[in-house]
C-alpha cells in the first residue's frame, strides 16, 4: 500500500513540474505569472480572472464564427469578369387568351348528345369550357356553379387539351442557337414556354404519362455583348396574350409581374439581364448552410421532380387549396396522393 502511495506522489510531482514548465515556457500570455515564484495570492487571482475572461471570449467568438459558417457561409459579390461576359438568354412563357377551338367543341357536343339533352345545354357548355380553359385565381368566380355536364373534375385538363386551339407561333432569334417552344401547364392554363429547361416537367404529356424521370439538360443559350443586337422574336401571334419573363430554370408564377398584349399589336420589350453565378464550392455546402436549393434538390416537393423557387410557391398554393377546399384546380398535377397530402397537413 505504501509503495502505491509513493508511486502516486511521484506521478503527481512529475505532473506538477510538467505544468510549471509548460506555463513558464508557453507563449500564451499570463500563464507564467500563475507559477512564478514570489507572486502574491491576490495577484494570482487577478491573473486567473483575466485568463478566464480571455478563454470565455475566445470560446464565445469561436461559437459565433461557427454558427455563421453553418447558417450563412455564402457571400454574394458583384463582379464583372472581362473574360466571362456570356449571359444566359432569358426565357418567357406566352399564354394565349383564346384557347378553345369552337369546331372541336361542336364535334364534342355532337359526339355526346346524352350530356346535352336539355335546351340550352350546348350553348351553356360552350361558355363553360371557354371560362374553364381561362380559369385562374382571378377568374374562378366567373365559372358557372353546379354545372359540370357529367364531366369529372379530374378530366377537366384532358378535356381542355383535347378541345384546345392550336397555338404555334414562329420564333426567330439573333443567336446561333435554336430557341425551343415547349407546351407547359401553368396557373393560367395551357401555355408555351420559350428557352426553358424545366417547362417540360410541367407539360400535359409529361403528367399524362405519369413520368418522374429526369430529362437530359439542354445546352444553355448564351449571348455576349460584343455579338451586337441579340433578340428573340415571336410572330404569328394571332390572338391577345400574356407574357411572363423568367430565367431558363424557372417557371411562370401568377403573383409575379406579367405583360398583357392586345390582338394584332406589335410590341418590343427590352430587358436588362443581371445573372448571378454560383461557385462550385457552394455545391459542397449543405442546403441549410447556403439557404437555397439547386434544381435537382427537389426532395421537399411532392408534385415535381425538379426544384425551383416558383415551383415551391406553386406547390404551397396547391397545399392550401387541399387544406381549405379538399380539392385542387385542374391546372395542377393530379397524382392521386391528395389523401396522403391531407394527412401531412393535419
Amino acid at each position: 500500500m505504501n509503495q502505491k502511495i509513493i508511486i502516486l506522489r511521484q506521478l503527481l510531482d512529475h505532473l506538477r513540474k510538467f505544468i510549471i514548465n509548460l506555463f513558464e515556457t508557453t507563449s500564451a500570455h499570463g500563464l507564467r505569472h500563475l507559477v512564478r515564484y514570489g507572486v502574491h495570492t491576490i495577484e494570482r487571482l487577478v491573473w486567473i480572472t483575466c485568463i478566464s475572461i480571455g478563454i470565455f471570449g475566445v470560446v464565445a467568438l469561436a461559437q459565433r464564427i461557427w454558427y455563421r459558417y453553418q447558417t450563412s457561409p455564402v457571400v454574394i459579390s458583384m463582379d464583372r469578369n472581362m473574360y466571362f461576359w456570356n449571359t444566359s438568354f432569358p426565357s418567357l412563357t406566352v399564354c394565349s387568351h383564346r384557347r378553345i377551338d369552337e369546331r372541336k367543341v361542336e364535334q364534342y357536343i355532337d359526339d355526346h348528345p346524352d350530356k346535352f339533352a336539355a335546351d340550352g345545354d350546348a350553348e351553356d357548355f360552350k361558355e363553360f369550357i371557354i371560362k374553364l380553359a381561362n380559369a385562374s385565381y382571378d377568374t374562378f368566380l366567373d365559372l358557372p356553379m353546379h354545372k359540370s355536364y357529367g364531366i369529372a373534375s379530374s378530366e377537366y385538363l384532358n378535356l381542355i387539351h383535347n378541345l384546345s386551339l392550336p397555338f404555334q407561333p414562329s420564333i426567330s432569334t439573333g443567336t446561333t442557337l435554336y430557341l425551343e417552344l415547349q407546351p407547359t401547364v401553368t396557373e393560367l392554363g395551357l401555355c408555351l414556354s420559350v428557352n426553358s429547361k424545366i417547362a417540360e416537367y410541367s407539360s400535359y404529356h409529361y403528367w399524362k404519362n405519369q413520368r418522374w424521370d429526369m430529362i437530359p439538360t439542354k445546352p444553355t443559350v448564351v449571348v455576349h455583348p460584343l455579338d451586337g443586337e441579340v433578340y428573340g422574336q415571336l410572330i404569328k401571334l394571332e390572338n391577345s396574350y400574356e407574357v411572363y419573363f423568367h430565367g431558363c430554370l424557372e417557371v411562370p408564377e401568377v403573383s409575379k409581374r406579367r405583360y398583357s398584349f392586345l390582338e394584332a399589336f406589335y410590341t418590343t420589350v427590352e430587358l436588362l439581364a443581371l445573372e448571378i453565378k454560383t461557385s462550385p464550392q457552394a455545391r459542397e455546402l449543405s442546403i441549410s448552410q447556403r439557404q437555397c436549393r439547386f434544381t435537382h434538390e427537389a426532395d421537399i416537393l411532392q408534385f415535381s421532380p425538379v426544384y425551383s423557387y416558383n415551383q415551391c410557391r406553386v406547390e404551397c398554393r396547391m397545399r392550401l387549396a387541399v387544406k381549405y377546399c379538399g380539392c385542387v384546380p385542374h391546372f395542377y398535377r393530379h397524382i392521386g396522393e391528395y389523401a396522403k397530402l391531407r394527412s401531412n397537413l393535419r
